[in-house]
């Protein structure tokens, strides 16, 4: 079975309720699905299109995974607070299947 990846590229709106109210817990609902952090930084080597305040890649043991992740209780009561304090027309934010 293919592992599955969110990746999201992230412009803050908001960034200190960002960091506390969304980004200090994902990480604990995304544990739960079999699902860790391979990137979470700031920092980064640019070379083409928009920059971002922050870089993210997720990694979970299976698309089915990281989308129960993403359709459970506990990630859809932090989701607001991801989506109300960054811009997300600005930013991307998708689930992809591994190879």
């Amino acid at each position: 079975m293919a592992k599955a990846y969110i990746i999201a590229l992230v412009k803050f709106t908001d960034k200190d309720s960002f960091l506390q109210n969304y980004a200090s817990k994902v990480a604990d609902v995304f544990s739960k699905y079999d699902g860790h952090f391979l990137v979470r930084n700031s920092e980064a080597s640019h070379k083409e299109g928009r920059p971002f305040d922050i870089h993210v890649i997720a990694e979970f043991s299976s698309l089915d995974k990281a989308n129960e992740a993403l359709e459970s209780p506990e990630y859809l009561e932090i989701k607001k607070h991801r989506v109300g304090n960054s811009d997300t027309e600005y930013g991307t934010f998708v689930v992809v299947e591994g190879l």
